[in-house]
């Protein structure tokens, strides 16, 4: 069973539950037509999900390209940790030692649901999981809802099953899919002319197209910042939102918001990570207390971070026009296993 954090994850003792220490991220990939990688078996691994074909899902693990089964769904795009277990052949991405060891504590419907929170990294404990089963019930208690169910708990949202189906259905859409239907947005904004932001919406809302309103819907979902004390870069179903319109290489990146307070002040932050072309894997995060601004940028492909700070005093000018103090700017390695970028945001909110 995979562990999935997200964006980034919680940062994992090598020694715990007995694994060996992560699998590292390299810089060219491996092609799966190389033969097999050989990965030791209970070796603690990370990688991104590339396709999907029913239960089979083909998988970049290091410089390897492979294919893998879960026992927990993953969708295209997705970051996992997870134990490799090659005693099967495909191999097994499973929780580790001390995941499993905490699933013992439950039976039945409790333990799936347990590990639908362990498996996003969320919290476990018998209030989430009462409040979890409740409303698994009430949707009718099909298996597939649960990992739905729990994102819409991360987020506070309601939990009904319009909510759920939407979420679903949001949570299968690949980068290019997902694009494709933001370009039917952009279409509608451009055929005419709207008098305000709510006339705009109900207009979108109204449209004939299904995908667009579900996307919209769904989107407004996957956009609700997580639950207080939550690290939005451990949600499993971060927004779509396009960064580039160009037609020929679309981009499209994960973002995720949350908020908090450090000590007296309120903080909000904003966690995205992207595949670009030229960079590669790009993760960050902004934070700010609506005062003080502070950008982290990581990037895997460690070649690359020379070429994007000697471009930093740019993006520093240009952030400065903002009407917010740029208190940090800082670009580094995306070392893969680390917890993400908005676990070591740096901001004095006394600023």
């Amino acid at each position: 069973m995979a562990y999935v954090g997200g964006l980034g994850g919680n940062a994992i003792n090598p020694n715990a539950g007995g694994v060996r220490p992560p699998v590292g991220e390299g810089q060219a990939v491996r092609p799966a037509s190389q033969g097999p990688p050989r990965i030791p078996d209970g070796a603690l691994v990370e990688g991104l999900v590339l396709g999907k074909d029913g239960e089979m899902y083909q998988v970049r693990i290091g410089v390897n390209l492979m294919n893998a089964r879960s026992s927990i769904p993953l969708f295209v795009g997705q970051r996992f940790r997870a134990v490799w277990d090659s005693s099967s052949t495909p191999p097994l991405l499973r929780l580790q030692g001390a995941d499993m060891a905490l699933l013992e504590r439950f039976s039945g419907r409790d333990q799936q649901i347990a590990s639908a929170l362990l498996s996003r990294g969320l919290p476990v404990n018998d209030e989430v999981i009462w409040t979890l089963r409740q409303q698994w019930m009430q949707n009718g208690g099909e298996p597939s809802r649960v990992g739905v169910l729990a994102e819409l708990w991360a987020r506070g949202a309601a939990m009904t099953e319009a909510n759920a189906a939407l979420l679903a259905w949001y949570l299968e859409l690949n980068p290019d899919a997902a694009m494709a239907i933001w370009k039917k947005i952009q279409n509608r904004l451009h055929s005419r002319k709207f008098n305000s932001p709510k006339e705009l919406f109900a207009a979108l809302e109204e449209d004939e197209d299904g995908d667009v309103r579900n996307f919209l819907k769904a989107h407004a979902l996957a956009g609700k910042p997580a639950r207080r004390g939550l690290d939005p870069a451990m949600l499993l179903a971060p927004a779509w939102w396009p960064v580039s319109a160009n037609d020929s290489e679309p981009v499209m990146a994960k973002v995720s918001f949350s908020s908090g307070e450090r000590g007296d002040r309120q903080v909000w932050w904003v966690s995205f990570e992207m595949e670009g072309g030229f960079l590669g894997s790009v993760l960050g995060d902004v934070m700010t207390n609506s005062k003080s601004l502070s950008v982290n940028l990581k990037l895997e492909d460690t070649a690359k971070i020379s070429a994007v700070a000697d471009n930093l005093p740019a993006l520093r000018d240009e952030l400065a026009e903002l009407p917010i103090a740029l208190q940090h700017l800082g670009i580094g390695p995306l070392i893969r296993g680390e917890r993400s970028a908005a676990s070591k945001r740096e901001l004095d909110v006394e600023a």
